[in-house]
């Protein structure tokens, strides 16, 4: 991968997608890109763009360690603000001549990655390709086709051929002539389409099936991203040798145009974030709009790393280009660290959500290396109930994480239960008139005289009164158990005959439960497991 200076950069992904706001050292050359990584206070390399995900720029700490990172692998530091970049920020960038650009507000991360990528793989000769930006696939088509003696097509990696060469008195036969015709690679040619050689190299691979006219392909990548393949049909008579070097540059400039054209895409894309975004912050918006009937699905998963952020700005990445592909149009936001997407019921011809939900679990684990928990609501019709289904979602995830529950997939009607309980607790601790005061006095006598009344009542009452299971669950023998429930009855005079005593009870106890510091009461007043 070659470099190209900062100036050259700005101009060739144009200003709405980067500027210039310190100008430092504005001649410094990007061989690459990468996430800025604060705490390990180091770039993987020198001359690199770091990408300041998540950088708060009124963080005098922040900033300055963002700035000595740059300055010390003569990096580029790119950032992201609502409004002007911060003085303080801008001159200490000044100072250690590190050369600031801004990343416009609706250009998400991911993409400026890959631009960045994508160019510094095309580039050559000192010059910026900003030609390539111009034009369309099919000026491309066309043009490859007349530089190499065939026809051409261009797929995605959904097998869509999105574009064609049509130069008079080109090659064709049955393949291409169905291929564009229905605008897909037909069914029968699709091992051909889906070689290994072709998708794991970037080099240029020959095939021809029987009956058909003999063919060449490349694959279309940005970065480590493969985007589709360009393929080329050649007559019996032509010699097919020297068209390698010339589809490999058109495929390199075919990646630039096709992510260019994913930037409008991820416009639409952020319009229906920003919508979505509105609807669950700002609950008394009644004209938002976002796409119902769907479904709302939460998302939380494992923060072993410093990488935490980064895998959630990979998952909503993930999460928009698969929801696409597969003929949804989710809307997508992280928010406290959890991610929520709405997916669209009604999506024409779209797999069912519960099919794309899967999906989504098995591309995280196999494509990121990530286990991810979820959790799906019913469907979604109102804002109102968007509202009253995210508590139900945030509800059941936090139960999830509470109770260390394996990672999966899950849904609100499935821990319905929990959640039901859940509110009745929440209903009771913040209305002092729906509590009997019993409770207070049970775990007042434990801090007073050293017993475990409440620990051992809550277990017996969560255990449906099986007293094997609840005296195993506080660590004491079942005689000791029952020896306990008659004193607490004698002492506090209890009727466990009495159902509503025993559900109040059960609900006092457990509503009390945060300002007890005995372990047993600790663990048993720990949300449920749900039996998968």
């Amino acid at each position: 991968m070659s470099a190209v200076s900062v100036t050259d950069l700005v101009v060739a992904l144009r200003h709405d997608v980067m500027e210039v706001t310190a100008h430092g050292d504005t001649a410094r050359q990007v061989s690459g890109v990468e996430l800025l990584d604060p705490e390990t206070g180091e770039a993987s390399g020198p001359s690199q763009l770091l990408l300041g995900v998540g950088l708060d720029l009124g963080s005098t700490e922040q900033t300055a360690r963002a700035v000595h990172i740059a300055a010390r692998s003569s990096g580029v530091l790119a950032v992201k603000a609502s409004g002007p970049v911060p003085r303080q920020l801008l001159n200490r960038a000044a100072d250690a001549s590190v050369p600031v650009v801004s990343i416009g507000l609706r250009v998400p991360w991911s993409l400026v990655q890959r631009l960045v990528s994508t160019l510094l793989a095309t580039h050559r000769d000192g010059q910026a390709r900003e030609a390539v930006l111009g034009g369309d696939l099919f000026t491309l088509a066309n043009a490859t086709a007349a530089a190499i003696g065939g026809a051409v097509a261009i797929m995605d990696t959904g097998r869509a051929i999105i574009a064609y060469s049509n130069l008079p008195d080109q090659p064709i036969d049955e393949t291409r002539r169905r291929g564009i015709l229905g605008r897909t690679v037909p069914e029968e040619a699709l091992p051909d389409h889906l070689a290994e050689e072709i998708w794991r190299s970037d080099t240029v691979a020959r095939h021809q099936r029987p009956g058909d006219l003999p063919r060449a392909a490349v694959v279309i990548r940005a970065g480590d991203e493969v985007l589709g393949s360009l393929w080329a049909v050649f007559p019996e008579t032509i010699a097919i040798s020297g068209c390698e070097a010339p589809m490999q540059q058109s495929a390199k400039m075919a990646a630039l145009h096709m992510l260019a054209l994913r930037r409008q895409l991820d416009a639409d894309q952020d319009s229906r974030n920003l919508a979505f975004r509105t609807a669950l912050d700002r609950p008394e918006s009644t004209d938002v709009e976002v796409p119902l009937p769907s479904t709302l699905l939460g998302l939380d998963l494992p923060k072993p790393a410093a990488r935490h952020t980064t895998n959630n700005l990979r998952l909503l990445d993930l999460f928009a280009q698969d929801g696409r592909a597969l003929g949804h149009q989710p809307a997508l936001v992280l928010s406290n660290d959890r991610i929520y997407a709405l997916l669209p019921i009604a999506a024409g011809d779209a797999i069912p959500v519960e099919t794309l939900v899967a999906h989504l679990h098995e591309r995280a684990a196999r494509a990121l290396h990530l286990e991810i928990t979820t959790v799906s609501s019913g469907e979604v019709s109102t804002l109102s109930e968007l509202r009253d289904k995210r508590r139900d979602v945030d509800s059941a995830l936090d139960h999830l994480r509470a109770t260390g529950v394996a990672n999966g997939r899950y849904t609100t009607d499935e821990l319905r239960a929990e959640l039901v309980h859940k509110r009745l607790l929440d209903t009771v601790r913040r209305d002092p008139s729906l509590r009997t005061g019993l409770g207070e006095r049970i775990l007042e006598h434990d801090r007073r005289h050293s017993t475990e009344f409440g620990a051992t009542l809550l277990a017996y009452l969560r255990h449906l009164g099986d007293v094997a299971t609840a005296s195993a669950h506080v660590l004491i023998h079942q005689n000791t158990l029952r020896q306990r429930l008659r004193r607490a009855q004698d002492l506090f005079d209890l009727d466990f005959g009495n159902p509503a005593q025993r559900l109040q009870l059960e609900l006092e106890l457990s509503c009390c439960a945060g300002s007890v510091t005995e372990r047993s009461l600790e663990a048993v007043t720990a949300p449920r497991t749900v039996p998968r």
